[in-house]
């Protein structure tokens, strides 16, 4: 009797197996075609509107220069004609709270004021950037070199006498 039980249920077993796979294939290629129709849809053909600014700030992010402009070698950038003149500079290295650096224009011969990067100056002008040397101005847009002035050297040449 066992084993009557076991000769049917082999055949059995092996027909429930073969319709479950069947039926697994059978829902496989159903959630196939469905995800192949989504995939191959067309794209609807209205323009979506703007959100809020958050889109609006995004959509402008390629022309925002993030890190600043390339400041290009002072050498070689005009030197402003204005009625400016660099008296001193104060050159602080930079901190968590960015650059301090300060400078001493005097304008037109007055007495000289102290300015740091971003302040506005007379004739529309604005300090750029404060370097060792030379104060970098952005007038109309283009960038202008304000060196400071110093004093050239004057050497003394030596007597042969004093050599001995």
């Amino acid at each position: 009797m066992m084993k009557i039980l076991q000769q049917r249920a082999l055949p059995l077993t092996c027909a429930i197996l073969i319709l479950l796979s069947l039926s697994l294939f059978a829902y496989a290629l159903w959630q196939w075609r469905a995800d192949w129709v989504l995939a191959h849809q067309q794209a609807p053909s209205q323009v979506v509107e703007k959100i809020d600014d958050t889109t609006d700030l995004i959509a402008t992010l390629p022309q925002i220069h993030l890190f600043g402009h390339a400041l290009r070698g002072a050498g070689d950038m005009p030197i402003s004609n204005l009625q400016l003149r660099v008296t001193g500079i104060v050159e602080v290295a930079s901190n968590a709270m960015g650059q301090q650096s300060k400078a001493y224009i005097s304008m037109a011969g007055e007495r000289e004021k102290i300015f740091r990067v971003g302040d506005s100056l007379p004739y529309g002008v604005k300090i750029y950037a404060i370097t060792a040397d030379a104060i970098i101005l952005e007038n109309e847009g283009q960038l202008e070199k304000l060196p400071l002035a110093r004093a050239k050297l004057q050497f003394k040449t030596r007597d042969k006498e004093e050599n001995i």
